[in-house]
């Protein structure tokens, strides 16, 4: 009896550490200058294409940089200059992304199939089978939906676990939200005063109308907030063509084409 139990150890022990070791995605697109760090370890390491990623790896990029991850049953992340995420499994197995800071693209090709979570300091997004991207901080995180629906649920504001309510995000919607709103207003006052620092020399009329402009749109921000237990949240539609000329959305929407294109 001892050596059948004996026997089932040995298996499990080789089973967790097969699991452990078997990677969750592998990096496929890097720019710049991108780190990983493995679990246990203090030293970053500088990425490479094709570089496998573990369970509870750390990657962050630097400035003017992307990267690229793609993990099974066609999921890609990508992420931009800035960002940090680490990575892990739920409890069925499943990746997991945390971000710290910075901002995402994640496309799930699989409809229906393919699922994700991906926490950020302020809310939980699970989705499964969609387009999105986000963009987080300490304070605020940033939704936009492209295809399919997210599920989003925001963090208890003391951050020990999540509030009882969740938020359903569809395609062409933006959502917004802030554990703290007063800090969030004194970010945005700061961006106000730093845009009137502009050079008024020889525009002076044409900057007085752009920062009235400015001001309004700050006002109207901060009057559609809505508050939903501890978090200030809005929710809105988002502008289309302001949203089509971003770089950082062309990129990502031009390496989903080719990746599909390459099935």
């Amino acid at each position: 009896m001892k050596i059948h139990c004996l026997g089932w150890m040995v298996i499990l022990f080789f089973t967790s550490v097969t699991l452990a070791q078997e990677p969750l995605g592998k990096v496929t697109f890097p720019i710049g200058k991108n780190f990983l760090q493995h679990a246990g370890q203090l030293e970053w390491q500088p990425v490479k294409y094709y570089m496998p990623v573990l369970e509870k790896d750390r990657l962050k990029t630097g400035k003017q940089s992307r990267c690229e991850i793609t993990f099974k049953n066609k999921k890609v992340m990508r992420i931009g200059e800035n960002s940090v995420i680490s990575i892990t499994r739920d409890k069925m197995g499943n990746e997991q992304v945390e971000m710290s800071r910075g901002r995402a693209w994640i496309s799930l090709f699989l409809k229906g199939v393919a699922s994700l979570v991906v926490k950020t300091p302020t809310s939980v997004c699970a989705v499964r089978g969609t387009v999105y991207r986000l963009e987080s901080d300490s304070n605020m995180t940033r939704y936009r939906c492209y295809e399919g629906a997210l599920e989003i649920t925001p963090l208890k504001k003391d951050r020990s676990g999540l509030a009882d309510t969740s938020l359903t995000l569809s395609a062409g919607q933006e959502l917004i939200l802030v554990m703290n709103f007063e800090e969030y207003k004194k970010q945005q006052q700061k961006e106000f005063e730093e845009f009137k620092k502009k050079d008024a020399d020889d525009f002076e009329q044409f900057i007085k109308e752009e920062r009235k402009a400015f001001e309004d749109m700050v006002a109207k921000d901060l009057a559609e907030f809505k508050q939903m237990q501890d978090v200030a949240y809005k929710m809105t539609a988002f502008d289309a063509q302001e949203d089509a000329n971003s770089d950082w959305v062309q990129w990502n929407k031009e390496r989903d084409r080719l990746m599909q294109e390459g099935e």
